[in-house]
This record gives C-alpha cells, structure tokens and sequence, in this order.
C-alpha cells in the first residue's frame, strides 16, 4: 500500500530511518531511539496519530492500547532538518554591513577577482562614485602606500571650498572657488638692478645687468626659480615662458641693443640706434622654449664712445614666468 511517508511526509525533512516490530500480544512499548516531534508510527500499514494512539518520549513509542499478538509496527525516525552555515540576525549583524548607518574595517576591493586595479568600476551613470562629507570645512579621500613613510601618500578633496591636493604629507595644489591655481605659484621671476641710482654702462661691452635676488628693490622669485648674483635665472621645469626686459636710460649719446640669452645663445635683441632722448625706456619680449634647469639672463651692447646710465629702482628690471 501507499503510506502518507512515501510522498508528503519527506517534503522539506532530512534523512529517516525505518524500524518494524512484530508485536505479542497486548504490548504497548516499543524501545527506539528517535528525536520528539520527528517521528511516524505506522500499524499494518496505517499511520496513527500522535497523542492520541501513542506517545513519544525520545527513546520509546508507546501505544494507547496493547497491540494484537502478530501486529506490525513501523517507526520511521526522520533527521531534524537544517540549512548549511545559516545565519542568525544576531550573527549577521555582526558579519556583514547593514545597508544604512553602519561601518566597517579593513579592505574593500570593488571589481572582478582577476582585476590588476584595486578599485574598478563601471556605471552607465556620470557619476561613477560619489563621496561625501557633512563636515562644514569639507573632507579629503586618502590614497595611502603601506610602504612609505609618510602618513599620508595622496590626499584630494575640498578644504574649505578650495580643491587640495596633498601628496608627501604637505598640501601641492589649491584650486579656489573661482576656479584660480594658488598653490603651487607658477615658475617666474622679477629682478632689477641692485641699485636706486644711476648705473653705468660702457662701451662695446655685451654687459649683463647686475641683477640679484637679496637686498634688491621689489625683486622676486616664484615656483622653484633660482637665480645668482650674476643674474642668471634658472628655471625647475620644462615649458614656453615669457621673458620681458624694459631699460631705463638716462644719459644716451650713443646705440644701444638688449638681449634676452638661453644658456648663453642669443634668442632675441632689440634696442635703440643713436638716439639722443633722454629718459626713455625700451623694452624686449618673446616667449621661449626652456628645458628644466635651462638659464636665462639679460644682456646689453653699447656702440660709439660713451657710456650710458640705466636706472635701476623700478624703471629697469628682468621678468618672466611660465605660460604653459
């Protein structure tokens, strides 16, 4: 015949093991070890109903009323069922991060298991990721190298409304609200001769203004720009910079011509043929091809027989500075 166990009985349950006792006559005990609540007792084929025609206790089924001698009597003890490495709340709360007002340690790796980046996502979205500050002076996201020293390896964020860039520990870039690069200042230099007064200038002589950084008037350095006392002008980095001279002569009996130099070769000149105002100002500019470390200085011929003065203070000077 067919027994409810066959079927229904084995839906969502784990294993079972099935026992059969020939009972005597008016027996009632049948000794087997079992778990409460998991367990189905069959006479001559028909299922009984616990509580009613027997009880269980764990380790015997014991029958209501004496069974017949020759009666057949079938225990099937099935397994409690349980789900593999299942989670409580409890446990899962403890293990995972909820989905709001929630953190975490350690690392995060977002991508595919054979990505060579450590970070990589895509989205179908502008914004690929999206990170977020409540504090009223802005936040930075770290990018550190658990090999260097420093304790921080880059930083890029808003500080007070100025996008910063850190790297090495120390602040590299600041970019203000309106869009203005104050940090680094770009390479450049101004310098003017090291003196208020009058300064002469011989004949046929190619000379170089002498031109310093300490102790001249207004005279500055930006960006990594050295000079010497001679006036050359070194430059950090490569690029097109813009390089000015404007000369104040006061005494002119003669010609004169300005020279901007790279490296000591001539790249442009420039001046004034035998011209006799007093006071003026002539001025030469272009903008040059440098390498890092190239110099720049200013230079000055003079032609016939006499000298000229050039004025220093703020009438004569030396200027340039990176364009791009």
């Amino acid at each position: 015949m067919t027994r409810a166990r066959d079927v229904a009985n084995l839906i969502g349950s784990g294993n079972y093991s099935s026992t059969t006792f020939t009972a005597t006559a008016g027996q009632t005990a049948f000794t087997i070890s079992h778990t409460q609540g998991f367990v189905q007792v069959f006479m001559n084929g028909l299922l009984l109903d616990e509580t009613v025609d027997y009880t269980s206790n764990g380790t015997a089924i014991t029958l209501t009323s004496g069974a017949a001698a020759g009666d057949e009597i079938e225990v099937v003890a099935y397994n409690t069922f349980s789900v593999g490495d299942a989670l409580n709340q409890a446990a899962a709360d403890t293990r995972y991060v909820n989905a709001t007002g929630d953190t975490m340690t350690g690392s995060l790796k977002v991508g595919s298991a054979t990505s060579t980046r450590a970070l990589a996502t895509k989205s179908s979205s502008v914004t690929v990721g999206n990170f977020e500050s409540t504090s009223t002076s802005g936040g930075l996201v770290s990018f550190s190298d658990a090999n260097t020293t420093d304790d921080v390896h880059v930083r890029v964020g808003a500080v007070a409304n100025n996008l910063v860039l850190q790297a090495g520990g120390s602040e590299r870039v600041r970019v203000d609200s309106s869009g203005r690069v104050t940090i680094p200042n770009q390479p450049s230099w101004c310098l003017q001769p090291n003196h208020s007064s009058a300064q002469s200038y011989t004949q046929n002589i190619d000379n170089q203004f002498d031109m310093v950084v300490a102790g001249s008037n207004g005279t500055f350095v930006n960006g990594g720009v050295t000079t010497s006392n001679s006036g050359r002008v070194t430059v950090p980095v490569a690029g097109k910079y813009f390089c000015y001279i404007s000369f104040r002569q006061s005494n002119v009996n003669t010609w004169y011509e300005l020279r901007i130099k790279k490296n000591g070769t001539s790249m442009v000149r420039g001046g004034i043929w035998y011209s006799s105002n007093d006071y003026e100002s002539v001025n030469l500019a272009r903008v040059i091809d440098a390498s890092a470390n190239d110099y720049f200085t200013a230079h000055m011929s003079i032609g016939s027989t006499n000298s000229i003065d050039g004025y220093g203070d703020q009438l004569t000077f030396f200027s340039g500075f990176l364009i791009g």
